[in-house]
């Protein structure tokens, strides 16, 4: 259940122009929003332990990426990874 809230508050960062994910957005009212802060806010929330961590991949005029991991445990105590692929043009 943790896996799909965590993946369910990812695709709000899915930029169907571009097919890419962004690890910001805005939100319906037009307020910013970061990937990384939404997922801490949603998992401090629901009291899951879990880490975050966001790193640097490729960069260059026009394009630049990163990757960021959220490891968490699941409601039945088994420890699970998610990785997203963030993409910026």
């Amino acid at each position: 259940m943790i896996r799909e809230l965590i993946e369910q508050c990812i695709e709000k960062y899915y930029r169907e122009d571009g097919e890419y994910y962004s690890e910001s957005r805005e939100d319906e009212d037009g307020n910013y929003c970061s990937m990384e802060d939404e997922l801490t806010k949603m998992l401090t929330d629901k009291q899951v332990k879990f880490g975050i961590d966001k790193e640097d991949g490729f960069d260059s005029p026009g394009y630049e990426n990163g990757f960021l991991a959220v490891a968490f445990i699941e409601e039945n105590g088994e420890l699970d990874l998610v990785t997203v692929l963030l993409e910026s043009m």
